[in-house]
């Protein structure tokens, strides 16, 4: 007779399993690193307005990055926005410009441009 190989062992027939991931999780986001690092940043309605045209998501951006929008508005000139991250910030951004005799108003998120 002829020599004949050993067998080989049966193969193991493992089955994929579907993960359940929450549907109510939020989706991640990534928040540019400028805006990690920065507490508070500014912007001019210019300056507000060219981003807005090269990024539209950019309000959105600051919503998730930043808690409370501060702004300036002044018929003589354009209109100044600070986003600042928390309200010891804002509190004392506001005292600052109160002493300057500015009239500014300010509100917590979703951020409108005036």
């Amino acid at each position: 007779m002829f020599p004949f190989p050993p067998r080989k062992p049966n193969k193991k027939v493992i089955i994929p399993q579907k993960k359940n991931f929450p549907s109510s999780s939020p989706r991640r986001v990534n928040i540019p690193s400028h805006f990690q690092k920065n507490p508070l940043i500014t912007y001019s309605q210019i300056e507000i307005e060219r981003e807005l045209q090269k990024y539209p998501g950019l309000l959105r951006t600051l919503s998730h990055a930043y808690q409370y929008q501060v702004t300036f508005m002044d018929d003589k000139t354009e209109n100044q926005y600070w986003f600042c991250r928390n309200i010891e910030l804002t509190m004392v951004l506001l005292k600052y410009l109160n002493e300057k005799n500015w009239s500014v108003d300010w509100q917590e998120k979703p951020f409108i441009l005036k």
